[in-house]
């Protein structure tokens, strides 16, 4: 049994193999269906979608492309390259994006989405699961699925795993290493490893994880270092001209590295280094999202893990030790190879913008963005994890003041270290986004697994004590259910009631992903036909109901049941009503889909007017940038009024049309030639930011 000292339920019935199908089957029915129907958000998945798009269209998987504005460069060197493989490979798979495709078929239909946005949904996923294993092995599978249920039911995470941004690539590997991570530290089944092999290869450990860990290791090591070695070109001066060698000359120490990981690896003898190899390779896979975070992180957690503990004496057992030199070596494999040809390819201006700009001047200095203290968080962590804010504040008290028993058994212990370890993982992800400068309300979503897992664990732990004979232990378990009905129904309420105090309260659910309070406190203007507040009332009341019900002994169970079933209809509310509601509003896919449909041919030009928002970008296969740049039809920034008159006078006779904000509309009509302002009309106005129109010159 699971469990620490449990009842057997139904879920000892079935096999840890399918305890995983079951998480994960539930994992995709709640994040896949209907995640391709509805257009995608500006600025970051139309901007990120267009460099995975400009990848496929190219066929170069080592640079990184953004030739969509004259306000930037043409390359894009913000952010690492992983995300952009991701997407990359589900525009192959589902078709699209190649040269010679027809330029509007990211607008119309749905596979742009779909192959933009499959991918992170995986990865969300993936990072469910990951709170999953760790909680059930050393807790009880109950708190497992628990913990699962809160992080995939919490706003934040369910929302930015809808969305095609870098986040979710970077979150999910980082927590599936943690949980290995936690894995090799707690597991004390320290047994000598059966082998495999004889003769001049030597032998290996005959395990599934030893399996699993090299397969992993090759399927994402190899194919880049064959990208690199193939596409990477290096001119090197030599007497009067240029010695050119393929990458493969500068690929061969990560070669060497692969090779020595594999031989490294095969002299493991017991189990606990091989969650570390696997952990290894998944911190390489977030560093290639995000960057730096993807190592630091994990390693801030688990040395501040240690250190509260004081528990250091476990990493002298099982080859622990041996086993954190060679996942460096793994990590180094995975991680470094791209950077080092970018760096080959574009010199020390990518190393510059990518670690220089985006990593350390957001973090010490300040970039684009909001600014704030440690309390920026705060209020976005009461959406983040709406309605479970109401049980977070009792979790974490119940993590420091938790008492066990006086003589507690090894799995007691376990269950300790694992509570700690969410609480610790909380805490460390959100001081490290606090003290950076720049803040943005997705920052803080590295923080969510681990706040799931305390409150996974808090709830296990309360029905485990009221279903202890012991009465002591009963009538404490009624002090502590009070104590979080009488602290957290208030924080239930003002959460709720932010949310819900006017139509376009709702709005601070898309700046858990966006960031439209940065160009204005009170964002967009807000349709009329949009309102969700009776809906989030009548889950917010749903969820205060359960709560009241986790007073009593009898209906404790199902309080806790009532909980997740919140959660989980809360989250298909979110995802597949108020998403799809929102964003024919909030995306330009609509309004460029009716500029395809209205023009007779391509010599009906889209002109983008005053835009900066990729969407403009991204849905026409950046037609209106690529080109000529005569023919270029964005006008930005200054200068522009001039260069769309001197535009309209050379290209008189035809009909154009025009993609511009609604504030826009009086200064783009005064421009137009006085003749042709008659002619000048809207189009498409379904928008509440944008407007498309037409005008025959």
């Amino acid at each position: 049994m699971n469990s620490i000292a449990g009842r057997p339920s139904w879920l000892d019935r079935l096999s840890d193999r399918q305890m995983v199908f079951l998480v994960v089957a539930c994992g995709l029915a709640l994040y896949v269906p209907l995640a391709g129907t509805y257009g995608m958000w500006d600025p970051w998945e139309t901007h990120y979608s267009e460099v995975a798009r400009q990848m496929t269209k190219r066929g170069d998987f080592i640079s990184l492309w953004w030739p969509g504005s004259p306000r930037d460069l043409d390359v894009f060197w913000s952010k690492p390259v992983l995300s952009f493989w991701l997407m990359s490979l589900g525009m192959h798979i589902a078709g699209i994006g190649a040269p010679g495709g027809p330029p509007e078929e990211m607008a119309i239909g749905t596979r742009a989405e779909w192959a933009a946005r499959t991918p992170f949904c995986l990865m969300g996923v993936l990072g469910i699961l990951a709170v999953y294993l760790v909680t059930a092995r050393f807790v009880s599978r109950r708190a497992g699925l628990l913990s699962a249920a809160v992080v995939a039911t919490s706003p934040m995470y369910s929302l930015v795993a809808r969305q095609a941004m870098t986040d979710m690539a970077f979150v999910a590997p980082m927590a599936m290493a943690l949980a290995l991570g936690a894995m090799a530290l707690f597991d004390d089944a320290d047994d000598v490893l059966p082998r495999r092999g004889r003769g001049r290869f030597g032998t290996w450990p005959h395990h599934g994880l030893f399996y699993l860990g090299i397969g992993l290791f090759a399927l994402v090591s190899l194919p880049q270092l064959i990208v690199d070695s193939v596409q990477l070109k290096i001119e090197i001066p030599w007497r009067d001209g240029t010695l050119r060698m393929y990458g493969a000359v500068a690929m061969i120490p990560y070669y060497l590295g692969f090779a020595a990981f594999i031989l490294l690896a095969a002299r493991t003898r017991y189990k606990a280094p091989l969650y570390l190899y696997i952990a290894a390779i998944l911190c390489g896979l977030a560093v290639l999202a995000k960057g730096l975070a993807g190592l630091g992180l994990p390693l801030i957690i688990f040395v501040a893990y240690l250190g509260f503990t004081w528990n250091w004496r476990r990493l002298r057992r099982a080859q622990l030790v041996y086993g954190v030199l060679v996942s460096l070596v793994a990590c180094a494999v995975v991680a470094v190879p791209w950077h080092h040809a970018m760096i080959i390819r574009h010199g020390w201006a990518f190393w510059n913008e990518l670690f220089g700009d985006n990593h350390w001047r957001r973090m010490v200095l300040g970039r684009h963005g909001d600014r704030g203290t440690f309390e920026y968080f705060l209020r976005e962590l009461g959406y983040a994890v709406w309605p479970w804010v109401a049980v977070a504040p009792g979790a974490l008290v119940w993590a420091v003041m938790r008492r066990r028993t006086s003589a507690p058994t090894e799995a007691e212990t376990r269950a300790q270290g694992i509570f700690w370890l969410g609480a610790i993982w909380f805490v460390c992800a959100y001081a490290l986004v606090s003290v950076s400068m720049t803040k943005f309300h997705h920052y803080v979503l590295p923080a969510v697994p681990g706040l799931a897992i305390c409150i996974g664990c808090f709830l296990d732990d309360l029905l485990r004590r009221s279903e202890s004979r012991d009465a002591g232990a009963g009538r404490g378990v009624s002090r502590v259910a009070a104590a979080v009905v009488v602290l957290g129904l208030p924080l239930l309420a003002l959460v709720t009631a932010d949310l819900v105090n006017a139509k376009n309260a709702a709005q601070r659910f898309l700046w858990l992903f966006s960031y439209d309070y940065i160009h204005s406190a009170h964002g967009r203007p807000w349709p009329d036909s949009l309102d969700f507040s009776f809906g989030l009332t009548a889950f917010a009341a749903l969820f205060a109901a359960a709560m009241i019900a986790l007073l009593f002994s009898r209906s404790r169970r199902w309080a806790v049941v009532g909980f997740a079933l919140v959660g989980v209809m809360s989250t298909f509310f979110l995802l597949d009503h108020f998403m799809p509601a929102v964003a024919p509003f909030w995306s330009q896919k609509n309004v460029i889909a009716a500029y395809y449909r209205a023009r007779r041919s391509p010599d009906e030009k889209l002109v983008a007017f005053q835009m900066y928002w990729r969407g403009e970008t991204f849905y026409t296969k950046n037609e209106i940038y690529e080109g000529p740049a005569s023919e270029r039809t964005v006008f930005d920034q200054e200068g522009a009024d001039e260069k769309l008159r001197d535009y309209m006078t050379q290209h008189r006779g035809r009909r154009l049309f025009f993609l511009t904000e609604k504030g826009q509309r009086t200064r783009l009509e005064g421009l137009l030639p006085s003749e042709t302002r008659s002619s000048f009309r809207v189009i498409d106005d379904g928008n509440n930011k944008f407007i498309l129109a037409q005008v025959d010159l």
